[in-house]
């Protein structure tokens, strides 16, 4: 008898363990999944902002689509996730410091968003949202732009490498290149 109560308990066990399992698992990754940059955000938001139409979970939503759009360019500059391993420090290009930038606003902005869906329903909120959301429609123009760039420099680097261009020809890009970041000449002309 203790066999068939034991062997009862178990099996009527077992689906509500593997069912919690199953569930803590799920939850677990829908939340990672919902943060800015996963494993590395600070700021929790709600989980129910995964799918909510709320103003504060769409400003949220936006700008992790725009952190997912620069992230592959960020990760160079990111610190590693691994503290305890010395690894030498690789140096960063600046198109990489400017999507590590990109992220560091974004986390500021969605801290705030956070914040401001903790106040009272009412004028205030909805104030303090749509401020947040002029500022999110930058964050997402810049990611845009630094995409842009990324995309545009790999297609070059792809047509031109670096032997494609002999050395006379690489002086004089980077000439034509300084040329164009010049600040404009002071001289005044006059339209007579």
């Amino acid at each position: 008898m203790e066999w068939f109560l034991f062997l009862l308990v178990v099996v009527l066990l077992t689906p509500v363990v593997l069912f919690a399992s199953a569930a803590f698992v799920a939850t677990s990754s829908m939340r990672r999944a919902n943060r800015l940059i996963p494993g590395r955000s600070p700021v929790t938001p709600p989980l129910r902002w995964v799918w909510s139409p709320s103003t504060a979970a769409l400003l949220h939503r936006r700008l992790r689509n725009a952190c997912q759009l620069v992230a592959t360019q960020a990760a160079p500059a990111l610190p590693s996730r691994k503290r305890f391993r010395r690894h030498r420090a690789m140096p960063v290009d600046s198109l990489a410091q400017l999507a590590r930038d990109v992220l560091e606003e974004a986390l500021v902005l969605d801290n705030q968003v956070v914040t401001a869906s903790h106040l009272a329903h009412g004028l205030p909120r909805a104030q303090a949202l749509a401020a947040l959301e002029y500022q999110v429609r930058g964050v997402e123009d810049a990611a845009r732009r630094v995409h842009q760039l990324a995309t545009r420099r790999a297609q070059l680097a792809r047509l031109t490498g670096p032997g494609a261009l002999n050395l006379d020809q690489r002086i004089a890009a980077m000439e034509q290149a300084l040329g164009e970041l010049a600040p404009p000449s002071t001289t005044w002309h006059s339209t007579t």
